[in-house]
C-alpha cells in the first residue's frame, strides 16, 4: 500500500507545476472574440468552444490563454468566449460535428480531415 503522504506530497508538485505554466497573453496568442457570432450555433465553426484547450466552468477560460488583457482588436471581456478563437486552437473532434447533408458527406474522409496540414502541403 502506498504511502500516503507520499500521494499528497506529488498531489501537491502537480498542482504547484500547473501554476507555474506560463500562459499566452491574448495578443500574443493573436485572440479574437467574434461578436457576431455570439447567439450562433458555436458547433459549426472552428471557435474556442470546440478547442480542446477550452474550459466552461466559471465563464470561458483556456489551458493556454491568459483570460484578461485586451484580443487584438483591443476588446477586454475578462474571459476567453465561446465565440472566440486564436492561433492555438486545436480541435476537439468531440465537439464539432459535420452539417453537410447526408448526400453531401459520403465521399468525405473524416479521418484525413482530422490530419494536421500546413503550409507547405498546401501547393
Amino acid at each position: 500500500m502506498p504511502d500516503i503522504g507520499q500521494k499528497i506530497k506529488e498531489a501537491a508538485g502537480a498542482v504547484d507545476n500547473l501554476t507555474k505554466f506560463k500562459k499566452f497573453s491574448k495578443l500574443k496568442a493573436s485572440y479574437i472574440e467574434y461578436d457576431k457570432f455570439a447567439d450562433s450555433s458555436l458547433r459549426e465553426g472552428y471557435f474556442c468552444y470546440n478547442c480542446t484547450y477550452w474550459i466552461n466552468t466559471t465563464g470561458g477560460k483556456c489551458m493556454l490563454v491568459q483570460d484578461d488583457g485586451p484580443d487584438v482588436m483591443g476588446k477586454v471581456s475578462n474571459v476567453i468566449a465561446p465565440h472566440g478563437c486564436c492561433s492555438g486552437y486545436e480541435p476537439n473532434y468531440d465537439k464539432l460535428h459535420d452539417t453537410r447533408t447526408p448526400d453531401q458527406g459520403l465521399s468525405v474522409d473524416s479521418e484525413k480531415n482530422k490530419e494536421k496540414i500546413t503550409a507547405t502541403d498546401v501547393t
